[in-house]
């Protein structure tokens, strides 16, 4: 779906039942994925929640009656990990089977008991502590998991699994150079088999785009780039005669949202960079500040729909897409959507099918 110039329009766009597998063949991780399409509970695996990124959870033992009875139960420090000025702690922990898995800024992991706090084991990153391409500040987003591992990104732009039970080094995958100007910040998504990870530099003059990887060994399956290059689709969005592909900015900060049936991921994509006003580029500078949709094995392109074009102003997609289930004159509907940085959000619902 191509966007439309000038104001922001509702898109259309035919979704399915969001619970539903994939196709026909057997799940890498039958319970992940059961845990990923349906309603949250006591498990907390993804970063958003579920795959459709809502955050909702379905439990209802604190409520407006008793909530004013809570109080802290235990406090971990963390052996010093991510202490200090420049790092940030903003990852959201996630909890499968009473054990909490959280991440720092400095990109080190660790397992707790949900009861007691109790540190079960450690991760640490041995980053180098020199990296000079990190835009705004040390901060890791999150994590992701499946078949008995732990999925992240790191600021030197690689993407690692650790072993659930362990912490142990399964895996790990450099999408890029972090000396090229790229990082990861956000959580990765973890379905069927693949992990999805986003990257960052755009204020260095990188080449965003979304990498999709073997959840088993770390091999990367395809790129789907954020800007093209010439003769691929946008690629006429962008002055003629430029290696715009290369000038840098449209990453990924967040973690996707996907729809099993469909066989789609959903994502969000962040500013050109490095130039803020656009001066240096004529043209809508495809996929800058969109919303794209692409086959998840494949990173076939589906559609997109540009929230601002040029991306003026840093007026990027900064926040995660978010799936849901509305109904619109009667009629049941999927829809999407994103908060951007116009001041209002972008959705889009479609008739769901099969209902």
């Amino acid at each position: 779906m191509q966007s439309y110039r000038g104001r922001i329009f509702p898109i259309f766009v035919a979704f399915g039942s969001l619970f539903l597998g994939l196709t026909g063949a057997q799940a890498a991780d039958p319970e992940i994925d059961r845990l990923l399409r349906g309603p949250i509970g006591k498990d907390w695996v993804t970063n958003g929640g579920n795959l459709t990124n809502q955050r909702y959870s379905t439990l209802k033992q604190i409520d407006t009656t008793n909530v004013k009875q809570l109080k802290g139960a235990w406090m971990t420090r963390l052996k010093g990990s991510g202490l200090g000025g420049k790092y940030s702690l903003e990852a959201s922990p996630l909890v499968k089977d009473g054990i909490i898995y959280v991440i720092t800024g400095n990109d080190d992991v660790f397992a707790l008991d949900a009861k007691t706090g109790a540190i079960l084991w450690e991760y640490w990153s041995g980053i180098d502590q020199k990296i000079s391409t990190v835009c705004c500040g040390w901060v890791n987003r999150g994590l992701a998991m499946g078949e008995g591992l732990l999925f992240f990104g790191q600021l030197d732009a690689n993407v690692v699994a650790l072993d659930m039970k362990t912490g142990k080094l399964a895996w790990k995958t450099p999408i890029e150079k972090w000396e090229n100007g790229y990082g990861i910040t956000s959580a990765p998504l973890y379905y069927d088999g693949i992990v999805y990870s986003g990257i960052t530099g755009g204020e260095f003059g990188v080449r965003g785009r979304l990498t999709a990887l073997d959840a088993k060994t770390g091999a990367i399956l395809w790129r789907w780039y954020t800007l093209p290059g010439p003769g691929e689709i946008g690629s006429d969005t962008w002055p003629a005669g430029t290696d715009h592909a290369m000038r840098g900015g449209a990453t990924i900060w967040n973690t996707p949202a996907l729809d099993p049936e469909l066989g789609l991921v959903y994502f969000a994509v962040g500013n050109c960079g490095p130039d803020y006003d656009g001066s240096m580029r004529e043209g809508d500078n495809l996929f800058c500040t969109s919303l794209v949709a692409l086959k998840a094995k494949t990173g076939e392109y589906v559609w997109h729909f540009q929230q601002v074009h040029h991306d003026i102003w840093d007026y990027d997609a900064a926040s995660p897409v978010v799936l849901f289930d509305t109904v619109v004159n009667g009629v049941p509907r999927k829809g999407i959507a994103e908060a951007g940085r116009t001041g209002g959000s972008i959705s889009s619902t479609a008739p769901t099918a099969n209902r």
